[in-house]
């Protein structure tokens, strides 16, 4: 049985990241860059959770698969805190209107996650 092309999420994640870039851009370069960061903040947690979740595949590996399936999203999870904690205390200026946007726009993929997948 075939692995699932889970890539094509991640790359669908990485391009909708940079489409509100480019959105926000027309604001300012901050929102550009804020908007940036908030699709990255949710992209690279959720690529950490594919590469985890679909490391095992067979009947034999079921315990590994869902002990995967936990640890990724746990992991998914603290990295989407770090980042926007490191975004907060370090990035001076920023729009935070515009990084949630971009968060929100890349965590909404996820319902064109679907169409993508499948192709």
């Amino acid at each position: 049985m075939p692995r699932p092309p889970a890539y094509r999420i991640v790359i669908l994640q990485l391009t909708l990241a940079l489409i509100s870039a480019c959105v926000a851009w027309i604001h300012s370069d901050v929102a550009a860059r804020s908007a940036l960061m908030g699709g990255l903040t949710c992209a690279v947690p959720n690529a950490y959770f594919i590469w985890r979740a679909f490391r095992y595949s067979g009947a034999r590996s079921a315990p590994k698969i869902v002990q995967s399936l936990y640890q990724g999203e746990t992991w998914k999870f603290v990295l989407t805190a770090l980042f926007f904690s490191v975004i907060f205390i370090r990035v001076e200026d920023l729009n935070a209107l515009a990084l949630f946007a971009g968060f929100m726009t890349v965590q909404l993929g996820h319902l064109a996650s679907a169409k993508v997948s499948n192709f």
